[in-house]
């Protein structure tokens, strides 16, 4: 091997070696893994803030102790529940592509609209209550929960239960959680001992 061989080596090596801490530093590697769909660690992140951000300004405003979101118990339930929503979200998300592939997304955002336009204070109580910017509200909190009601709707006039529906699926997915804690264990995520 040539000199200047080795040194594009090296160079590639040095690229490759840095591009992978980048991406784990910025949380691009999967937290979890949901019938083969990845859920990152950054969405995690991102899903674990507004809901600690939304525990800690319920605690705020009833006049509770907020250091209780401060013990770890707290913290890795809290996790637990992101996690876990996360699942949910995407197994739903999964759902919708199979049964109505296409339109669901222009529905949503038909649905989303609507309930902004009805509700004027909307973007003010979610910079206050979950302290994220408006977009990410809506991609976070307002999206996954246009895609249930269209999907419970689509299941009503079946005559299908959503629940009866989503116990069986986290039954049968195959989820891999990817966190040092948590682990996948009959249909629920517990702590890993």
């Amino acid at each position: 091997m040539t000199y200047k061989n080795s040194l594009v080596l090296f160079a590639i090596f040095m690229a490759a070696g840095f591009g992978g801490y980048l991406a784990l530093q910025n949380g691009f590697y999967p937290a979890a893994i949901v019938n083969f769909n990845f859920i990152s660690a950054q969405e995690m992140n991102k899903t674990y803030f507004v809901a600690y951000r939304y525990f800690q300004n319920v605690l705020l405003s009833s006049g509770k102790d907020v250091k209780e979101l401060e013990k770890r118990e707290t913290r890795v339930e809290l996790r637990r529940a992101t996690v876990n929503k996360l699942i949910t979200d995407s197994l739903i998300y999964q759902e919708l592509k199979r049964r109505i592939p296409g339109e669901f997304n222009a529905i949503a955002e038909k649905n989303i609209n609507e309930y902004i336009k009805n509700n004027a204070d909307l973007e003010k109580g979610a910079k206050l209550l979950y302290g994220i910017d408006f977009s990410d509200f809506k991609e976070q909190i307002l999206l996954p929960q246009a895609y249930q009601e269209i999907l419970e709707g689509r299941m009503f006039l079946n005559n299908e239960s959503f629940n009866d529906w989503l116990a069986k699926e986290r039954s049968q997915a195959k989820i891999f959680i990817l966190l040092p804690d948590l682990k996948w264990e009959k249909e629920s995520i517990i702590l890993r001992n």
